[in-house]
C-alpha cells in the first residue's frame, strides 16, 4: 500500500508542478500492474513536461512577435504624423541651407 501512496503522491506532485520522475523508480521496477502504472505515469509526466516546455517556447515567441508588431505600429504612428512630417521638412530645409553655405 505504501507504493500506491507514492503513485498518489506523484499525481499530486504533477498538479503542484513539483514531480520528479525518480520518485516512482522503486515502484516502476515492480513486475505487476502497479509497476506498469508507475512506468506509464513516468512516461506521461515526461510527455506533459515536454509539451509544457514547447508551449512556453511558443508563448515566448508570440510575445516577441507581438512586441515587434507593436513597436512597428508605434513607429508608423509617429513617422506618419503631421508633426513628424513637418520636422522632416524643417530638417531638409536646414540641411539644404548648410550645404548651400558651404
Amino acid at each position: 500500500m505504501q507504493q500506491v501512496g507514492r503513485v498518489t503522491a506523484a499525481a499530486a506532485a504533477i498538479r503542484a508542478n513539483t514531480f520528479e520522475s525518480e520518485s516512482l523508480d522503486e515502484v516502476a521496477w515492480r513486475s505487476d500492474e502497479l509497476g506498469q502504472l508507475a512506468l506509464v505515469f513516468q512516461e506521461m509526466a515526461r510527455q506533459v513536461y515536454a509539451r509544457e516546455q514547447q508551449l512556453q517556447r511558443q508563448v515566448q515567441q508570440l510575445r516577441i512577435e507581438i512586441d515587434h508588431a507593436k513597436k512597428a505600429r508605434e513607429v508608423a504612428e509617429i513617422t506618419e504624423s503631421d508633426y513628424f512630417q513637418q520636422l522632416l521638412g524643417k530638417a531638409d530645409e536646414l540641411r539644404n541651407r548648410v550645404m548651400a553655405d558651404e
